[in-house]
């Protein structure tokens, strides 16, 4: 048997963090009174620094499925936070927009979450955040640079 301990494994506790800081920003936000997810969230973000995308720019730039993200779209056209609209240089996609009722949500939900974020870290020392950070984004970019793990061994 191999001594490998899933315990002692990055993805074990990048995965068991993402969960519960998920679950928690997603506790909070419920808490303001807004029916959105995290992934909510992000994709109104995305919206809000980028501008207007389809949904296919929108799933690719979040590393999700595009089934998964057209449900999505469609729960936040029926909340009001965002429109499809014509794209006047590709009439096959719409463009999603944020609605005003987003971007007043938004500007709750921005510090909400950014002090969530400050709060997970505050009794940390900067240099390991700075580490941690670094650290992840290499295995990140690795990642990305092969289709899988295995082709560059």
């Amino acid at each position: 048997m191999s001594d490998f301990k899933l315990e002692q494994a990055i993805g074990f506790h990048v995965n068991r963090t993402a969960f519960l800081m998920t679950e928690e920003i997603g506790r909070r936000i419920n808490n303001l009174g807004y029916e959105i997810s995290t992934q909510d969230f992000a994709i109104l973000f995305r919206l809000l620094k980028k501008g207007s995308m389809t949904q296919v720019e929108i799933a690719k730039l979040l590393m999700r499925d595009k089934t998964t993200i057209t449900r999505r779209i469609d729960a936040l056209v029926k909340k009001n936070y965002v429109q499809r609209t014509p794209n006047p240089s590709d009439r096959r996609f719409f463009l999603i927009e944020l609605t005003e009722t987003a971007h007043q949500a938004l500007k709750e939900l921005i510090p909400l979450i950014a002090n969530f974020q400050e709060d997970v870290v505050k009794h940390l020392p900067d240099e390991d955040i700075i580490t941690t950070i670094k650290t992840l984004k290499h295995i990140s970019e690795q990642l990305l640079s092969s289709k899988t793990i295995g082709e560059n061994k």
